[in-house]
């Protein structure tokens, strides 16, 4: 692959990247994906800042963040764990208990017009391709 197509490709995913986030933004309370990924993680299950972690992949102080700014915004609270008074579960607050539906219903939009006009097939293979860079970025930094 020249140099001109791997930059095109970068670039462009760049671009989706930053339209997607836009686009979520607009639809979903002004949040980023990852904070609306944490919200909806947030609903489904209680569990702790470590606990939350893990399922995302990120670390404990980048999710300290992301939790400080949902709690600033009044969509997340954090609640003293009784059986362990040095830990808090992070939970839905009334105001995110209150949009969590029309949360779910923009977000699904979000996917629409993302995934509008591709086939099963187109997805199964940007995925495909997408997976082959990550093993690839992966393997070379491991």
């Amino acid at each position: 692959m020249e140099y001109q197509c791997f930059s095109e490709m970068m670039e462009e995913m760049r671009e989706i990247h930053k339209m997607i986030q836009k686009l979520t933004a607009q639809k979903c309370h002004h949040l980023t994906m990852e904070q609306v990924k944490l919200i909806f993680l947030i609903a489904h299950a209680q569990m702790n800042q470590k606990e939350i972690a893990q399922k995302l992949r990120i670390t404990e102080a980048t999710l300290s963040v992301r939790i400080k700014r949902l709690v600033d915004m009044g969509f997340i609270e954090r609640k003293l764990n009784e059986d362990d008074k040095r830990h808090y579960y992070i939970v839905l607050s009334s105001q995110g208990k209150a949009v969590i539906e029309e949360m779910k219903r923009d977000f699904h939009y979000v996917h629409q017009v993302v995934c509008k006009d591709l086939t099963d097939e187109d997805y199964q293979s940007v995925l495909k391709v997408v997976k082959k860079i990550k093993r690839n970025l992966k393997e070379e930094i491991e």
